[in-house]
């Protein structure tokens, strides 16, 4: 599915989930590189007066984890060509962001890290950060390995306030389609979407037949959820579509949660500082309240 993918994993972590699921999306005749970062700050307080010293201890110490890495790759005994590269730095997202740059990876995969903070989600934590500075499709994986038919979610907006054309959400469908039939998995489209309020309608024709018009509003998403739909070539097994009324940040997490799904398929577009601290992102704000595996997609 993705012929270049970029794996990454904290020396804490000592877990090889993220890298089962990185080689089973990556393309048979690709390659997959696992990046882990090591860092022990008794390194430098310990020798920390003999430079030299420290820079040996360092080169030694990743040397022993990168032996360790290659060893542990030769015996799960994966058939995709796999290489292993261990780096120390002190902060695991600039050492991601910075091999991200190198690699150029066409999915890079990183260890789920809950965030709940309200000031670190305003001025951006591990995951959002990620989101905002790196334009590679990201999956944030957890360490719990997927069922043998995963079921995969993605949330589709055919509508939009700035009148974007529907070219992201035709990506989304693409990429979820693949990982549906990569993994054999059942495959959801969402839409949330908002109905008119009565209280908004000042028209008393209109407020006395408001059961129609909210029937409309509904039977209007669904028709360009369904033309999106037609997009995509599944004869037999196709997605089930899934319309939710009310506000997305509210229902969509309940909608996971409910029906158990693994991974969830969201795109994201270019903001600005302000337009994040006014409005916030919907992606963003979605990152910290689901638990299931994410992957991200920018429209570029």
């Amino acid at each position: 599915m993705y012929k270049r993918v970029l794996v990454t994993s904290e020396e804490a972590t000592q877990s090889t989930v993220q890298l089962g699921k990185g080689v089973a999306l990556a393309d048979p005749q690709g390659h997959t590189e696992w990046f882990m970062t090591v860092y022990h700050p008794a390194f430098e307080a310990a020798i920390g007066d003999d430079p030299a010293t420290e820079v040996e201890a360092r080169q030694l110490y990743a040397r022993h984890r990168q032996n360790q890495a290659d060893r542990l790759i030769d015996e799960l005994g994966l058939e995709n060509e796999i290489a292993a590269d261990v780096c120390w730095h002190p902060s695991f997202l600039a050492a991601v962001v910075r091999q991200a740059e190198r690699y150029s990876p066409d999915l890079l995969v990183i260890p789920r890290r809950q965030n709940q903070d309200l000031v670190e989600w305003l001025i951006g934590g591990d995951e959002q950060d990620l989101v905002r500075e790196l334009s590679s499709p990201l999956l944030f994986a957890a360490d719990q390995p997927w069922p043998t038919h995963p079921r995969i979610a993605v949330a589709l907006n055919p509508f939009h306030l700035d009148k974007r054309d529907n070219s992201l959400e035709r990506k989304l469908l693409q990429a979820a389609d693949q990982m549906a039939q990569t993994l054999t998995a059942e495959m959801h489209v969402v839409h949330c979407f908002q109905s008119l309020p009565q209280t908004a309608i000042f028209d008393e024709q209109v407020v006395t037949d408001y059961a129609s018009l909210q029937a409309r509003v509904g039977e209007e998403h669904r028709e360009r959820i369904e033309a999106l739909l037609s997009t995509i070539d599944r004869p037999a097994g196709g997605p089930m579509m899934q319309l939710i009324e009310g506000d997305v940040q509210a229902e969509l997490p309940k909608f996971i949660e409910q029906q158990r799904i693994d991974i969830l398929i969201l795109g994201t577009t270019e903001h600005s500082m302000l337009e994040r601290l006014l409005i916030g992102s919907t992606t963003e704000r979605l990152l910290t309240r689901v638990g299931c595996d994410v992957l991200v997609l920018h429209d570029l």
